[in-house]
This record gives structure tokens, sequence and C-alpha cells, in this order.
């Protein structure tokens, strides 16, 4: 019996140190799976933006307000200058005076009447595949759009970008239109559809798949710009580059470097010549 005794106790201290390092464990994953769903606080123009730790630390892509979609496309209706065409009445309550209409006068023999159509604009599909074979890119394009949000009493424009796709700006052009085919897309999050566009060089063709045809461009300008720390004009200016353009291009955007994500990488490609 008493050599019974040792033999307990040795085992009943063998079953705390393994109780012990067992919740040593569970507290070590808990702490981890804290620290992968932990949020992270980023500033943009001194506002802070609360996102996931593993969206990296770069705060969203920001640009300017748009003057067309500023603009108000109808004057109230006071203020409608006198004798301004109305171009549209209610016709729930008809006018108790009558109206005489008086048709007009048929045209004589000699009379040619010649009407007009104007051609109709030449449809331009968006882009829904992108392609950069010399880094191994090759991804569905998917329309993204827009918040417009007050930045140190701005008005801006917060652009979505696309999960596991790359995302077209929705105010950008199209391929084809002869103007910035802005495509952006995430480099270490949700598809790191961009990854390696760290790695493109000058002359790299980028292809832009239609619903009716391949548009190739090939890459003129690489440009890494700051977007940690810097200040609101800062990244109003890196924001020009989504901005429309009197040329043919394509603006692609991405964080760099991965993982760390302070920079936005921005890779322009323009139209290779047939």
């Amino acid at each position: 019996m008493s050599h019974d005794l040792p033999r307990r106790a040795d085992r009943r201290g063998r079953e705390r140190r393994a109780g012990t390092l067992g919740n040593l464990l569970i507290v070590l994953g808990i702490a981890l799976l804290g620290s992968a769903l932990s949020l992270t606080t980023t500033s943009v123009g001194g506002v802070s933006l609360v996102r996931a730790a593993s969206d990296a630390t770069a705060p969203p892509l920001i640009s300017a307000l748009p003057a067309s979609l500023t603009a108000t496309p109808f004057p109230p209706p006071e203020a409608t200058p006198a004798g301004t065409p109305v171009l549209a009445a209610s016709i729930a309550t008809p006018s108790a005076t009558p109206v005489t209409v008086t048709p007009a006068a048929a045209p004589s023999a000699a009379t040619s009447v010649t009407v007009s159509t104007p051609a109709p604009p030449v449809a331009h599909a968006p882009a829904t595949r992108i392609q950069i074979p010399a880094v191994g890119i090759d991804t569905q394009v998917v329309n993204v759009g827009f918040d417009v949000v007050t930045i140190q009493g701005q008005q801006l424009i917060q652009w979505r970008v696309a999960d596991y796709a790359a995302g077209h700006n929705s105010l950008s052009a199209n391929p084809g239109e002869g103007g910035n085919v802005v495509i952006s897309g995430h480099d270490d999050w949700r598809g790191e559809v961009f990854r390696n566009l760290d790695l493109a060089k000058v002359g790299d063709q980028v292809i832009l798949t239609t619903a009716d045809r391949q548009v190739r461009y090939a890459v003129t300008e690489i440009v890494y710009r700051k977007v940690v720390g810097v200040s609101l004009s800062d990244q109003l200016a890196t924001g020009t580059y989504l901005a429309p353009m009197p040329e043919e291009r394509v603006t692609l955007v991405t964080c760099w470097p991965y993982g760390v994500d302070d920079h936005r990488l921005i890779v322009i490609a323009k139209p290779v010549k047939p």
C-alpha cells in the first residue's frame, strides 16, 4: 500500500502539468485567433478608419469628386429664367381653356425636306478579364463602385476594391473608348489577384478581354506613391492617376509592398499599335 502512494502522487503531478500545458495552449490559441481577427486603425487626412488587420495598413483608395457628379442637372423652378421653354408639364388636370391646334401646311411638291439622323455612338463593352502573361496575372474583371465621403471638409470619392477579382472603376473608360481604363486589385488580401504586379516591367503586355474582342497594351510607366503617413493633398495627388485622361491608357492600382502596403503601386500601359 505504501508503495502505491508515491506512484499516485507522481501520476497526479503529471496530470497537473499536462493540464497546465493544455491551458497554456488554449490561451495561446485564443490570443493568436484574436490577433488574426483584430482591428487596426488607419488615418486618411486625420480621419480614423477601422479596418481588419489582415487587410494590411493601406488607407482606402481616394480621389477628387468629379465636377460631373456635383453639378445639378436641372435648375430648380424658381431659378428658371423667364421665357425659358418648359420641357415637361403635368397632364393630370387639363386646362379649362380650349386650345386650338392649327396643323402645319404640307410642303409643296417643289419643297425638299431632308431629315438628318445622327449616327448612334459606338458602344464599347467593359473588360471582363485581364492578363499580364509576363508576371502570371490572369483574373476576372468586375465593375466596382464608390462612396462619396467627406474628409477635412472636402467631398471625395472612396473607391471600393473587388474581392477575388480585379475591379474596373465604374467612372473610368472602357477599352477602346480613348480614355483612362482604371482597374484595381488586392495584392495580399481576398484573392491576391495583383500580387505579382510589382514584378511587371516596362514593355510587358497587358491584355484586356471584353465581350467581343481583346485589346492589347504595353506597360510604359511604373509609379510608387506613399500613402501611409502622408497628407491628404499627397493622397489626392496619387488619386489623380485615376482621373479621366484625353488618351487611351490602362491604369492598374494595388498596394505595395506585400504585407506592408504603405505605398500605392500604379502601373500604366498604353495601346499596342497593330
